[in-house]
């Protein structure tokens, strides 16, 4: 049998560091917003080509931005929700508890309801999470497609440059994406 351990309080203050980084995040994107296009260094053909070509790269940043920048909020307002049911629940608990100190027998009765609506708790609780999880493997596979697409239309011509893009992207990912996430499953310990 598993069990879940939650300090609803705990993660009102990560939702409240999550914000904060959030709007961190916003607004950097909002002062690197101007930078869609770039124009070419010379008037040659291959200047004009790499001018589009990192122009598009620009859009799909910020367009990428955007998505992680929905995500985050989505991912806010679920842990913000789930801090809130926590608290319900657990003043539910409370409520449940204090009269059943009187009668041994509604005592167990009460518990077999208090788990039954912990497990259907926990079983949302999780197919919640396992939607997140989704939500996130759908974004990196739809930014790896992106990037293999790209990656082929170059056919190695400017690869030094891409490397290095791929590698932003991913430090990204690693330095905010994962931590955040680490953050929220610490809260939940499954035994």
């Amino acid at each position: 049998m598993s069990y879940v351990t939650a300090a609803p309080e705990i993660m009102t203050s990560a939702a409240t560091d999550l914000a904060t980084i959030g709007a961190n995040l916003s607004a950097a994107h909002a002062a690197a917003a101007p930078t869609l296009a770039v124009l070419p260094a010379a008037a040659d053909e291959v200047s004009v080509s790499i001018a589009h070509l990192f122009s598009q790269h620009a859009q799909h940043y910020q367009a990428q931005a955007g998505h992680a920048a929905a995500f985050e909020e989505r991912f806010l307002q679920h842990l913000t929700a789930s801090a809130a049911s926590f608290t319900s629940a657990e003043a539910a608990n409370v409520s449940l508890l204090q009269p059943l100190t009187a009668s041994a027998a509604s005592f167990t009765s009460a518990i077999a309801n208090l788990l039954g609506q912990i497990h259907d708790l926990l079983n949302s609780a999780v197919a919640a999470l396992g939607q997140l999880l989704g939500q996130i493997l759908d974004l990196l596979i739809s930014a790896i497609a992106t990037l293999d697409q790209l990656l082929n239309s170059l056919a190695g011509f400017l690869l030094p440059l891409i490397r290095e893009a791929i590698a932003f992207s991913t430090a990204f990912f690693f330095a905010f994406v994962l931590p955040a996430l680490n953050l929220v499953l610490s809260f939940l310990v499954i035994i």
